[in-house]
């Protein structure tokens, strides 16, 4: 049987995009090459700022650009198509009406994840950008389950912008105090869970194993990435089970 092929739409941002990928191979069970899944990486850095847009700051749209992407991966022989971004899940439904290829939807398998791994479960902590907040793509999926969801107050959120904007996009260490306040204050106004609700914030969790130290933290990075390898057909290896 042909393995199944992985479309990714990415450079939402280009390390985000590369930091999946490699995530992909390195936790999928294969011992050898022949056992890993086909991806097709378009990691287009020309789309639009989707922060940028959702705000109205800018009024040029990344979802002609994203159409067009997702198609090409469709055209290609695309399985599935993921989209290691949250913030571009505000255009999830307009893109996925435009191919019949299915996209796995990180908001959605990051939310439900959280209500299967924590009995009694009652509210979300979410980390994202402002426009992934603003735009009430969590919202619709803790909505969907009961739930309650949470953000950073105003000076935590302009904190944790500058994390994302001026530390980790920028290529520079996060300032991991900082977050980790931020995270404490959420738990502390009652999040049972903290979800890392942008592709940026991964990466910090990459460099401090902050899901490995802290169950109660949940990175939708990680959890496409579980999906994606099973939704191909795969298994993920032990050391990377979900918590």
């Amino acid at each position: 049987m042909a393995n199944k092929v992985l479309g990714v739409l990415g450079g939402l941002g280009p390390q985000a995009t590369v930091y999946f990928s490699d995530m992909v191979v390195r936790y999928t069970e294969a011992s050898r090459d022949q056992e890993h899944i086909p991806m097709i990486i378009l990691n287009d850095t020309e789309i639009p700022d989707r922060t940028d847009f959702i705000l109205g700051v800018s009024d040029e749209s990344p979802l002609p650009k994203m159409i067009s992407d997702a198609k090409l991966l469709e055209s290609a022989g695309c399985s599935f198509i993921v989209i290691p971004c949250n913030t571009a899940h505000f255009f999830y439904d307009e893109i996925e009406k435009n191919v019949s290829v299915p996209i796995i939807n990180i908001i959605d398998e990051t939310v439900r994840h959280c209500v299967e791994s924590t009995p009694g479960i009652k509210a979300i902590g979410l980390l994202a950008t402002e426009g992934t907040v603003q735009s009430g793509a969590y919202k619709k999926y803790t909505d969907k389950y009961g739930l309650e969801l949470m953000v950073p107050d105003e000076e935590d959120e302009k904190k944790l912008m500058s994390i994302i904007y001026d530390q980790v996009k920028a290529g520079k260490s996060a300032d991991i105090f900082d977050f980790s306040r931020i995270v404490s204050n959420l738990k502390r106004r009652g999040a049972d869970v903290v979800v890392l609700g942008c592709t940026e914030l991964s990466i910090i969790n990459r460099e401090y194993g902050l899901t490995q130290r802290d169950p109660e933290i949940k990175d939708s990075m990680e959890i496409l990435v579980a999906r994606s390898i099973e939704k191909c057909g795969k298994a993920v290896i032990d050391e990377f089970r979900l918590n």
